[in-house]
């Protein structure tokens, strides 16, 4: 199991059946976020979650991204419908072009996947040499799909020292 504080509630393991029958473990993460009751008139993404933390609104992966800022991270939310990455809610920033190391693992694994952006965790941040990614689902509603299990499978083989996949789970 992964060494972090995160906060959550529990962590447990998520069982991953690759397309040839390998079996890949991952770290499950487990959190319930808080609601953000403020009223807001801002683009909420299709209507995504407004989560708050620190009395600040978020989505479930920007939350997650300040969790692991706290834990010494830089990282971004990787947007991949769009195609953009994110360190704040889009409403109220800019795209962000991430840092050379984190950008230079992304094209990587991308460059080996052959071009397509789909299946991206949602989340790739590092702290010294470290990297950490993470994919979020919301419980009872969000399963792992079969192009990020294609994503995990290429990004495991990228020679990082160490990395750390995992999945964050939140509920209300």
């Amino acid at each position: 199991m992964t060494n972090l504080d995160l906060g959550q509630n529990s962590i447990s393991i998520e069982k991953i059946s690759t397309e040839n029958g390998e079996i890949i473990l991952l770290d499950k993460y487990n959190f319930v976020f808080k609601t953000w009751n403020d009223n807001h008139d801002f683009d909420t993404y299709g209507g995504k979650k407004i989560l708050e933390l620190d009395n600040e609104p978020l989505f479930a992966e920007l939350l997650i991204l300040r969790l692991l800022e706290k834990q010494g991270y830089k990282g971004v939310w990787v947007d991949t419908y769009r195609n953009k990455f994110w360190q704040e809610l889009p409403h109220f920033s800019s795209p962000v072009i991430p840092d050379r190391k984190l950008l230079d693992v992304y094209e990587k694994i991308y460059e080996e996947i052959g071009g397509r952006k789909a299946g991206c965790f949602d989340i790739i941040a590092c702290k010294d040499n470290h990297f950490i990614f993470v994919e979020l689902k919301k419980k009872k509603e969000d399963c792992i799909r079969k192009t990020q299990i294609e994503w995990l499978q290429i990004a495991m083989t990228q020679n990082l020292e160490n990395p750390t996949f995992l999945i964050a789970e939140w509920s209300l």
